[in-house]
Parts: C-alpha cells; structure tokens; sequence
C-alpha cells in the first residue's frame, strides 16, 4: 500500500496564491534595473511651437560712437539712440562737480544719484538724476521685441 500522507485541501490550495510566483519561476533582473523606474516614452502628437530668436541690433553708442554689443545694458539718449550703461555714468560723474566723499551711481528704472558718504560709513543722497524716462524704456523694450526673428 502507499505510505504517501496527502495534504489537506486546504493546505494544498495556499501555494499558488495571488499570482505568486513559485521558486523555480522567478526570472533573475539585473540589480540596477530593479532601481530604476520604469519608463513609457513619450511621443508629442502636436506640433512644437517655433522659438523666437533674438537677434542684437547693430546699434552704435550716441556718446561714444562705439557699436553696443549687449542692448539689454544700453540706456536710451535723451536726444535719440542709445548709449553703453558706462558712458552715461562717466558723462554724469563729469557734469555733476563731485566732491571727495561722493559718487554717482545707479538706483533702477533709468535714475541715478549722487551719493555722499558720511563719516560712519553710510550712504545718503545728494541729488536725484532722471536719465531715462518710463516711455523711452517702454519704446526700446518694444523695439526688442520687434526684432526677434
């Protein structure tokens, strides 16, 4: 007679249970492939949009005559063009007879100052000096914009 003791039902059920796999049907994976996510590749079905390209004009300086390189850093003439950041701040510095603890330097939107030092070391303004005007900055950051190709 056989001496084999089955299982229980039960018991003999419980092996194969939510898809789990059994010793022998494991697949061995690479340990760096375990790291990484897996990734879908993504195929754009639209059309990209062109990407404007901003060209630098070819301006020349209206105080020095010099071709500007970078316009982003120009300021605009009071009589027409532009002109570098750093002509505009010599011209000033020249025009305003500075004394020995002053200086001129920039404050934002197209206004400097005369700065003096006091004897603990702070800054304090002496005089206000509008160089450009909002409608001026406002027409050359058009221009900018016309330009782009």
């Amino acid at each position: 007679m056989d001496t084999q003791v089955r299982k229980p039902k039960k018991e003999r059920r419980r092996g194969n249970r939510r898809g789990r796999k059994g010793k022998g049907d494991s697949k061995k994976v690479a340990p760096e492939k375990l790291l990484q996510p897996s990734r879908k590749k993504f195929t754009p079905t639209l059309q990209p949009l062109p990407v404007k390209k901003v060209v630098e004009p070819k301006e020349a300086c209206a105080m020095c005559g010099k071709p500007i390189p970078l316009i982003a850093n120009a300021l605009t003439h009071p009589e027409g063009g532009y002109c570098h950041f750093d002509c505009v701040l010599a011209s000033l510095a020249e025009r305003e007879h500075l004394k020995e603890n002053q200086k001129v330097s920039y404050i934002g939107r197209g206004t400097f100052a005369v700065a003096e030092k006091n004897d603990e070391g702070s800054y304090t303004f002496v005089k206000r000096i509008e160089w450009e005007s909002s409608e001026s900055f406002a027409a050359m950051k058009k221009y900018v914009e016309e330009i782009k190709a």
